[in-house]
Order: structure tokens, then C-alpha cells, then sequence
């Protein structure tokens, strides 16, 4: 069986998708299958590696922040530890100046017995490794080694002009020495002074940063001038040097700097008591290890699971590509012959849906290619049907209106020169009903297939629903119709033709009475919905069948025995040349709404 011709069409449109599909891949050389692969790997990879790159370095910023805090409490925990070890020192220094027998700068026992006394006064194993007394005027009273070695002694005596919690370093050649710490001997201006000696080595050994709180770090102790009095590795005494104009004197801070050639954390805190700063720096590699660990493991996982994407993706674009293969090949045979064979059903997935959708296709094809040829011709038939029954209606309108006046002309004349009493007189006055009621028709008819030019002017709506209101007040009296307005608070402006829209309103009324044979409610409202004016009717009778809500605005269509069907498509005609639209409404209750919607004068179109 040959294709019919809505098949053939979509044949032809067959043909031609797929020979751009064939040129595409052609040209491109990508498939189904690879690009089932490549979304896949979209969905699969890309945001697994966007994951990991997101959050390796969101985890970056958080454990360098941690890394950040934890220095910064490290570095404040080991100035206190300094300023405490220091405080003890100085408090050992006044206990042992207490016990000496020193006044008014003259020593009351020989420098051998101070000596004794000072090595007796010390605990075993304390910090100092030389002690010595002196006198303001620089006379040494008496000095002792506390170890193998001679201490470092400034060649000035006393060491400084002591007062207060002072510390001295003692410094030669650049390095640093040891530093020193005093405690006034008796009292007055001429008192001597106890000296402390500590030699850098011991300071090493007391105030070093345990292994198991930083790993990997460098550490030194700065003097406020910049110089450094202790650092764990020299090649890192420079950089150190150069961050400490960049911290504040009173308060620890975290800095970012290259120590040693490496990016690191650089903690600061001043040591109490001291104009010493306690400085730790932590290479950012180093506090980053673990997470760098596990960077590293991530990466291997997620290259593992792309393999197993690839792999997977291979089958599942395989089991999808080859039925569908197989299905664009019978189509391209059913266009190229017009049989179809039907595909062999190729189980329950999505794709076995899509074969069996597909055999049943062409069957519902040719019916629905039938019923679309059965409605086009009955649309058609209508719509030729309308346009004949206009024009005739429209010739005959226009040759009946002349003779009708006439006719009608000569009517009135009878019933004038007819006594009142005559029996001609009812059938005559009859007559001339019907003959209104045929010019009537006639009017309406021309006035559909020739609407009348539109004279716009700006008049209030609310005038507009009075005047409407005025007109048919004497029928819903003698209808016994309660006839009520409700106009706008304010002034709501339109842009129409006052006569023709006063015409549609009165038409809505009048349909309204008539919908109540016996009596009820019609009210009339007017209101401002910008950028509109709603104009509504509604009244209380049996309202319109949903069946029917379709064709009351249809030519022709009407419910009465006397009626043309003319009125309501006349009323949208003027209404939509306004710019506007009338529809009817659901009314709760019972019972018909129609609302005329007319765009307000400032947003309304010019005059036609």
C-alpha cells in the first residue's frame, strides 16, 4: 500500500532531518553513542572534579584559618610561658638579694663569703649561669660561674641603668650572647645591684616550642628593635625580622609572609613585661599536609570512577544506539516504499516502549490523518457557509430597506384616513408591526456586514451606564425587573463612540429583562481595573447551559423564536473595534454576567 499524502509529507520532512543528520555527523563525527558518553562523563566527572576543586579549596580556606587560630593561641600560650619563666627569675633574684647582708653600697662581708652566699641561695639546676654583684658606680662586689664556663659579662658594669622589669641582652658581634636580669641589693640611691646571667644555649633549652605542638615550624624571640635575640634555624632570621614592622606592639596577630623561601603562617605576640616578641611561622605546605593527602586520594578515586563511567556509559549508550538504529532504518525504508515491517519488541524499558509506540504509530497515523481532513472540510463548509449567508444577507437587506419604507410609509397613511372604529384598523396596525420587525432585522443585518464608521470622544463611563440605565428603565418596570447601577467612586475615562456603546449596553439589558420572564434583579456596574474599565451586567435569571456558552457570540445562533442571533456578535464587533473585549462570567447563585472591558482613556488607542 502506497503512503498517503499526509504520509508522503511526513516522509518528505523525514528525509530531509535526517540527511542534515547524516551531514552533522558526517561533519562532526560524533554519534549517539559518543555523545551519550560525553553527557555522561558532563554528568559524572565534571562535577565530581568541580567537587573536589571546590571543596579543596573551601577545606583550604578552613584549615588555614584553624591554622591561623591555633598559631595565634600557640604563639600568645609561649609569651606568657616567657613572661612567667622571666617573672621567676627575677623573683628568684630578689629572694637571693634579700638574704645578702648589703647597705649603703659598701659590702659588710668579703667577696668570697658573697660568692658562697649566692651559690647557696640558688636551686639546683636553675636557669642562671653566673651571678654578680654590683654597685651603681660600677665596682664588682662579688661574681660567680655557675658553670664549666665563664659567663658572657658585658664589659659595662652594672649592665644597665637597672629600673623595673628590665631584661638586657647582652650582644657581640651581631649574635646574641645571653641577657640579663637584676634585683635591687638593700635600699637608697647608692644600692648595689644582684645581676642574673642567662646564656642563649640555656634560653634555647628552657623557652623551645615542644615537638608535639608544631611540627615543621620556625620559631624565634624579636627584640622590639628588630634584631633577634633567638631563632631555631638562621636561614630563617631575616624574613622573620622583616614581618615584625607589620604586627602591632600590644597584640598577637597572623600575617602572611615567605620565610625561609616558602609561603607560611607567621604568628606574633608580645611578650608581657618584655619589649620581646615571640614569633612562630608554619610553612603552608606543612599545615596543609593532611589535607593535601587527601587531595591526593580523591584524585585516584574520582579517576577510578571515571574508568567506571567510561565503562558504563559504553553499555548503557550500546543498549540505547542499537535499537534505535534499527528504528530509524525502518523508518527510512517505510518512507522510501511506504510498508512498514513491523520492529520485534525489545522488552520493558523506555526503549522497548518506544519500538512498540512506534508499530502502533502508523496506524493511528492514517486514521488521525482522516479525521483531520473531515474537520478542515466541515471548518471550511462553515466558514463559506458564514461568508455566503453574509453577502446574501447583506444584498438582500440593502434591496428590501427601500420598498420596505415605502411599504411602510404608505401603511401609516392608511391608518390615518381610517376611521378608529373601522375593522380594517387592527389587521393594518399589525401588518405594520411585522414590517418593523422585518426593518429591524434588516438594520441589524447591514449594520453586521457594514459596521458604521466610529466616532471617538472621551466621555465618562459612568455616563455612560446611566444613560443605558435611563433608556431601558420603562421595560424592566413593565417587566417587573428591579433595576439597579452601581457607577465608579471616581471617574473612569474611555475613548468611544458615545452612541454605538450606549447601543451594546442597552442590547446587554434588554437581553437581561427578557432572560427574567418573571421579574428579578439586573444590576449594572461600572468599576476600574487599570489598565481597563469593566463595564458589567448581570442579572438573576436562568443563566447560559455550558453547552451553549460557545455559540451565543456566533452569527445566527439564537434561543428565541423571534430573534435574529445578531445581537451579542454585533456588541463584541463595536466593543473589540474599541480595543476592548466582552465575555461572560461564571455567576455564583444563579444567572448571567457579561462584562465589557474598555481600555482607559490615558492608555487607549487614537481615534480610528
Amino acid at each position: 500500500m502506497r503512503p498517503g499524502p499526509l504520509a508522503q509529507q511526513l516522509g518528505q520532512m523525514a528525509r530531509r532531518h535526517m540527511g542534515k543528520d547524516q551531514a552533522m555527523a558526517q561533519g562532526r563525527g560524533l554519534g549517539l553513542r559518543d555523545k551519550l558518553l560525553m553527557l555522561l562523563l558532563a554528568f559524572g566527572a565534571i562535577p565530581l572534579a568541580v567537587a573536589i576543586a571546590v571543596g579543596y579549596t573551601a577545606a583550604k580556606d578552613t584549615v588555614t584559618r584553624q591554622g591561623e587560630a591555633a598559631l595565634r593561641q600557640l604563639v600568645q600560650g609561649q609569651a606568657v610561658h616567657l613572661a612567667t619563666e622571666l617573672n621567676r627569675e627575677r623573683l628568684l633574684l630578689r629572694t637571693i638579694a634579700g638574704q645578702l647582708p648589703v647597705s649603703r653600697g659598701t659590702a659588710s662581708e668579703s667577696p668570697a663569703r658573697l660568692a658562697q652566699r649566692l651559690i647557696q641561695g640558688l636551686p639546683e639546676g636553675g636557669v642562671f649561669d653566673g651571678l654578680r654583684i654590683v654597685e651603681p658606680g660600677g665596682r664588682i662586689l662579688a661574681s660567680v660561674a655557675l658553670r664549666h664556663t665563664a659567663p658572657h659579662w658585658p664589659p659595662r658594669a652594672p649592665a644597665a641603668a637597672w629600673d623595673g622589669d628590665q631584661v638586657v641582652v647582652h650582644r657581640a658581634g651581631g649574635q646574641a650572647l645571653a641577657y640579663l636580669l637584676a634585683a635591687r641589693v638593700g635600699d637608697g640611691p647608692s644600692a648595689a645591684w644582684l645581676e642574673g646571667h642567662v646564656r642563649t644555649e640555656d634560653f634555647r633549652r628552657v623557652f623551645a616550642i615542644p615537638e608535639h605542638l608544631m611540627e615543621g615550624g620556625e620559631s624565634a624571640i624579636l627584640e622590639g628593635s628588630g634584631e633577634v635575640l633567638l631563632v631555631a634555624h638562621e636561614h630563617a632570621q631575616h624574613d622573620l625580622a622583616a614581618v615584625l614592622p607589620l604586627a602591632r606592639a600590644d597584640t598577637a596577630a597572623v600575617l602572611r609572609a615567605t620565610v625561609a623561601g616558602a609561603p607560611s603562617l607567621v604568628a606574633l605576640a608580645p611578650v608581657p613585661t618584655t619589649d620581646w616578641v615571640f614569633a612562630v611561622a608554619l610553612p603552608l605546605d606543612v599545615a596543609l599536609a593532611p589535607l593535601a593527602r587527601l587531595r591526593n586520594a580523591a584524585l585516584l578515586s574520582s579517576l577510578v570512577f571515571v574508568v567506571l563511567v567510561v565503562l558504563t556509559a559504553t553499555w548503557a549508550a550500546r543498549s540505547v544506539t542499537t535499537p534505535l538504529a534499527e528504528l530509524a532504518a525502518q523508518a527510512g525504508e517505510f518512507v522510501r516504499t511506504g510498508v512498514h515491517r513491523p520492529l520485534p519488541a525489545r522488552g520493558g524499558d523506555e526503549v522497548g516502549a518506544l519500538v512498540e509506540t512506534f508499530n502502533r504509530m502508523w496506524g493511528d497515523l492514517e486514521a488521525s490523518r482522516h479525521e483531520i481532513e473531515r474537520l478542515h472540510a466541515q471548518i471550511l463548509a462553515r466558514a463559506q457557509q458564514l461568508a455566503t449567508v453574509g453577502e446574501l444577507a447583506s444584498g438582500v437587506a440593502h434591496e428590501i430597506r427601500n420598498p420596505l419604507t415605502s411599504v411602510l410609509g404608505a401603511l401609516d397613511l392608511a391608518l390615518q384616513r381610517l376611521p378608529p372604529g373601522d375593522a380594517a384598523r387592527p389587521l393594518l396596525e399589525e401588518a405594520g408591526r411585522q414590517l418593523r420587525r422585518i426593518e429591524t432585522t434588516t438594520q441589524q443585518l447591514l449594520r453586521y456586514a457594514r459596521p458604521p464608521e466610529l466616532r471617538e470622544v472621551r466621555v465618562d463611563a459612568n455616563e455612560l451606564v446611566k444613560r443605558a440605565a435611563q433608556l431601558v428603565a420603562p421595560q424592566a418596570a413593565a417587566a417587573g425587573v428591579a433595576l439597579r447601577v452601581e457607577p465608579a467612586v471616581a471617574a473612569v475615562p474611555v475613548r468611544v463612540d458615545p452612541e454605538l456603546m450606549v447601543q451594546v449596553l442597552v442590547n446587554l439589558l434588554l437581553n437581561g429583562i427578557e432572560a427574567m420572564s418573571r421579574g428579578g434583579d439586573l444590576l449594572m456596574w461600572a468599576a476600574r481595573h487599570a489598565p481597563e474599565v469593566w463595564i458589567g451586567v448581570r442579572d438573576t435569571g436562568p443563566g447560559v447551559p455550558a453547552d451553549r456558552r460557545a455559540d451565543i457570540f456566533r452569527p445566527f445562533f439564537t434561543t428565541k423564536h423571534t430573534g435574529t442571533g445578531l445581537g451579542l456578535p454585533i456588541s463584541r464587533q463595536i466593543v473589540e473595534r474599541h480595543g476592548g473585549s466582552l465575555r461572560l462570567e461564571d455567576t455564583p447563585g444563579g444567572g448571567a454576567t457579561f462584562v465589557v472591558a474598555l481600555p482607559l482613556a490615558e492608555t487607549a488607542r487614537g481615534p480610528s
